[in-house]
């Protein structure tokens, strides 16, 4: 079974390694969008084999181009699934990620629903890496972040939209390390948005990089 890892970055140096390594462990092949980095990010999936090609965006966050991009990325590979990814995302399941979807798709279920938990800085030092690093987290709603591949496969904010769901909801946690980021980063992420925003892009793409 084919599996790929979807995701895009910029300026993700600091967590890139640590996330390709999660990641393989876990049992999937990973591809991943470049938003024109310029701290070695793109250097370093292409040093470290993983699928990447760079997209520019004019130096802001454009959610629907990127994931326009993804799409374009999954139809070329026709994996059997996708798993909607970001660099500060862990998916911390009963088991590892091949397994959770290669039971799903055992039963017949064509989607994995799983709790979602943004974290927060509570002011301790920052370290490397996030999840060995005390924080505290708000649990959010389920997210449908893996999907069986179809042609007409679509991303909806941070949501895979396929048609004819059967959800297996899987035992486990997805963990969003973003916001236990440095300030400078959160600001640079945030101007990002803004000038997506102030491009035409719905406000509602990313309204949490304003709290």
């Amino acid at each position: 079974m084919k599996i790929l890892g979807v995701a895009f970055a910029w300026n993700e140096i600091q967590h890139i390694a640590e996330m390709v390594e999660y990641y393989k462990k876990q049992g999937i092949d990973l591809n991943i969008v470049d938003n024109m980095s310029t701290d070695g990010t793109y250097q370093y999936m292409k040093d470290h084999g993983v699928r990447t090609r760079q997209k520019d965006t004019n130096n802001s966050f454009d959610l629907i181009t990127l994931q326009r991009c993804l799409v374009d990325d999954i139809k070329a590979v026709r994996p059997d699934w996708i798993v909607y990814l970001g660099i500060d995302i862990i998916y911390s399941l009963q088991k590892t990620l091949r397994e959770t979807i290669e039971e799903a798709d055992g039963n017949g279920f064509n989607m994995i629903s799983v709790q979602h938990i943004n974290m927060y800085n509570t002011g301790e030092k920052y370290q490397l890496p996030l999840k060995d690093c005390y924080f505290y987290g708000r649990f959010m709603s389920r997210l449908y972040m893996i999907a069986k591949y179809h042609d007409t496969i679509k991303f909806e904010a941070d949501s895979i939209q396929i048609p004819q769901r059967k959800i297996y909801p899987a035992e486990g946690i997805i963990i969003n390390y973003g916001n236990c980021k440095p300030a400078a980063e959160r600001e640079a992420t945030y101007r990002r948005r803004k000038k997506a925003w102030d491009s035409g892009l719905d406000r509602n793409y990313g309204v949490h990089y304003v709290e």
